[in-house]
């Protein structure tokens, strides 16, 4: 199985996912994805990938 990250369609500065947000929190590995849109994004630098 291979995981594929591409980046979001949005970048961090236009959202910034995090503790009351509003969207699900999802522990992965090290690192958290939040649920949007029906997309897992992680914080990647000043963008999210695409999980």
């Amino acid at each position: 199985m291979t995981d594929t990250h591409t980046s979001a369609e949005h970048t961090a500065t236009e959202h910034e996912h995090g503790e009351g947000c509003g969207h699900e929190a999802v522990s992965h590995g090290d690192h958290v994805d939040y649920l949007h849109d029906g997309h897992r994004h992680a914080v990647h630098g000043d963008h999210y990938d695409e999980h």
